[in-house]
């Protein structure tokens, strides 16, 4: 079993599908995968952001099945703490398994990653 990091730095659809494609792919076949999501990429992580994003994309995955397969197959969803005060995102709003984190837990969790992508 290998590691995959990645950060997500934007929440439009060419950031978010690649890189959740790329993370549902190494999770299923046994890889660690591990996800932060950065001021920018974080209002994603806001219930109703993925449902929409969906209703705006054509002939994509759907992206809330793609995020449920995720988190059944163990990957770490991280969103940036700075996040919250700088998109003005409340905890409360987030989707179910988002663990808020600062850098350096997400620097310490990607240790020894064999891949790493920024999308």
């Amino acid at each position: 079993m290998s590691k995959m990091a990645m950060t997500i730095n934007g929440a439009k659809a060419d950031n978010i599908f690649p890189a959740i494609t790329l993370a549902v792919s190494a999770a299923a076949t046994g890889d660690e995968v591990i996800i932060y999501f950065t001021p920018g990429g974080a209002p994603i992580l806001v219930k109703g952001a993925m449902e929409k994003l969906n209703e705006e994309t054509e002939n994509m995955p759907d992206l809330m099945e793609m995020m449920e397969g995720l988190k059944m197959l163990g990957a770490r969803l991280l969103m940036c703490e700075l996040a919250l005060e700088a998109c003005g995102i409340k905890e409360e709003d987030l989707i179910e398994d988002v663990e808020v984190v600062g850098a350096t837990t997400f620097v310490g969790a990607a240790d020894g990653a064999g891949l790493t992508f920024s999308f």
